[in-house]
């Protein structure tokens, strides 16, 4: 009991008063536990298939078949990192020593609409013709980051990205809209679609060990040829697999049918565009 009320006395002062972050070495721990058990006890051969490697350019239907270049190499993603670590910093640096303001992403607002209240992102003021580019925003710039390592807890792609930090730098910079943190705190404020409703741009989320512990951006029906043809892709930022990182990934493949959980929304679906186009007339 002594040893107890000790670890109990020590963890309140570390807390308090050197700056402990409890949560942080709880959230490194068991991610540790699962790396060590996961190494123990590899996915099999079965779980995961080299989807990435066989997309050469994707083809998704949002309205009419669309393109996604994703043809940057390495060398101008990497200077793109670069440059966005940079002016990232001289904000910083002119915002602390000089007051100056910049404009900061807009946040997923509540939107109240009946039983499917949810957080979304607020288009309502938006013409219509960017309320219909906001997708395919957020699809070109994704894509355009295949290849990022996989690095738990990162959002900055200069030093990897997980799942959530994927969604939430891909959000950002595309369209400016800040998601939250986590692929449970996205999950928890987005609404719920069915299968049959989402549509590229959409989220979709994966459940293991009861929490949501994985999300991707569904990118539709793959509508090149070969094997893959008609398969539902997304991209993500994959932790396990024969490609980790950002990568194109099928929803049939056993791990992800295994662990899929739901799809939701937070852009305007292409029923609301229409809705709205026809009231704009």
């Amino acid at each position: 009991m002594k040893k107890i009320i000790l670890i109990i006395i020590a963890l309140y002062v570390a807390t308090h008063f050197f700056g402990f972050n409890l949560r942080d070495a709880i959230s490194s721990v068991s991610r540790s536990a699962v790396n060590l058990i996961e190494s123990i006890i590899p996915y099999t051969g079965d779980d995961f298939e080299d989807i990435d490697s066989q997309i050469n350019s994707v083809i998704i239907k949002s309205g009419s078949a669309q393109a996604i270049n994703n043809a940057l190499d390495s060398s101008m993603r990497s200077a793109k990192v670069i440059f966005e670590k940079c002016v990232y910093n001289t904000k910083h640096f002119l915002s602390d020593n000089f007051g100056m303001t910049f404009q900061e992403p807009q946040r997923a607002v509540y939107q109240n609409s009946g039983k499917n209240s949810a957080y979304s992102f607020d288009f309502q003021n938006m013409d219509i013709s960017a309320q219909s580019s906001l997708r395919q925003q957020l699809i070109d710039y994704s894509m355009n980051l295949r290849g990022i390592r996989y690095n738990y807890g990162s959002e900055n792609p200069a030093n990897g990205l997980d799942c959530s930090g994927f969604i939430r730098y891909a959000s950002k910079n595309s369209i400016n809209v800040a998601l939250p943190r986590t692929a449970q705190e996205m999950y928890n404020c987005m609404e719920k679609i069915s299968a049959s409703e989402r549509e590229p741009g959409d989220l979709v989320f994966f459940k293991s060990s009861g929490r949501i512990d994985h999300v991707g951006i569904y990118l539709g029906r793959y509508t090149g040829g070969g094997s893959l043809h008609g398969r539902e892709i997304f991209i993500n930022a994959a932790s396990q697999g024969p490609r980790t990182g950002v990568v194109v990934s099928a929803l049939d493949e056993p791990y992800w049918r295994r662990h899929y959980n739901s799809s939701a929304r937070f852009l305007p679906s292409s029923m609301q565009i229409a809705q709205a186009s026809v009231g704009a007339e």
